[in-house]
């Protein structure tokens, strides 16, 4: 993936962020996390023409893309029933989805193409989130967080598209000790995007997409190895769905939905 200037731009904002929000936090107690985890990626996405019929679609199983997510956090003001922290979260993943649809322009149906397109995906973010725990046992977390991602979507070498949008997204969740060593959560967050952006390298257009928005639930399950680490899962199930562009040039980009599915392993730290 070619990191743009503005991209970097955008990471070292949230980077500097969570820099200067750390150094100023007055705490009765606090301590740094980390975490690092390997993930694989299902996609089931599809464009739909005015009527609804399906113009295209993109799928693939969790081998496919792949990639790793990263996080740095920061929890602070931790009493016996209550604590907050915020994260840094940075996810890049890569790999193929197999294409069903037709030649742009040609006026074949649906499914007279199929081929493979090349896949990069990078989302991060910056959160905040306050946790009540009840009895030692059962914890309940809200919060907010803002952030940035962008598909590219390499349908051939000539053929790029790359689909960018910033975020805004409330989050819920709760969680429950099932033991003294296992947590099981559900969180629910919804992705609100704002800046919604597909440009296209054949036709070389931009368009202004009229919407991007994604429900989120994930299932993270902990297990405590120690005092100062936990390895997790976490299952994660999405719906994206894009609202139609403007009309560039006689083109336009669809409406589509994208059920965007992830499995991550990893392990996480407390300093």
């Amino acid at each position: 993936m070619k990191i743009n200037k503005s991209n970097t731009k955008i990471i070292l904002y949230i980077g500097l962020l969570l820099s200067v929000t750390i150094s100023n936090i007055s705490a009765k107690e606090s301590h740094m996390t980390a975490s690092v985890a390997m993930v694989g990626m299902s996609m089931d996405y599809r464009e739909y023409n005015k009527a609804g019929a399906i113009l295209d679609s993109e799928e693939s199983s969790y081998t496919d893309i792949t990639g790793a997510e990263m996080s740095l956090g920061y929890v602070f003001d931790r009493d016996m029933s209550a604590y907050s922290h915020i994260k840094l979260n940075l996810m890049l993943l890569s790999g193929e989805t197999k294409y069903v649809g037709s030649y742009l322009g040609s006026g074949q149906p649906y499914g007279s193409v199929v081929s493979k397109t090349q896949n990069i995906i990078l989302d991060t973010d910056v959160s905040f989130v306050h946790t009540n725990i009840y009895k030692n046992i059962f914890e309940f977390s809200y919060g907010l967080g803002i952030g940035y991602r962008e598909w590219e979507r390499a349908l051939s070498a000539s053929q790029i598209e790359v689909y960018t949008w910033y975020y805004l997204k409330p989050i819920v969740g709760v969680s429950v000790m099932v033991s003294n060593k296992v947590k099981v959560g559900a969180n629910i967050e919804y992705q609100h995007g704002f800046d919604t952006v597909m440009t296209s390298s054949n036709p070389k257009l931009d368009f202004t997409l009229g919407g991007a928005n994604i429900w989120e639930l994930s299932v993270p399950i902990s297990f405590n190895y120690n005092e100062n680490m936990n390895l997790f899962f976490e299952a994660t199930f999405s719906k994206q769905t894009i609202i139609e562009s403007n009309v560039n040039s006689g083109y336009y980009e669809p409406d589509s939905t994208a059920y965007n599915n992830y499995i991550k392993f990893g392990v996480a730290f407390k300093f």
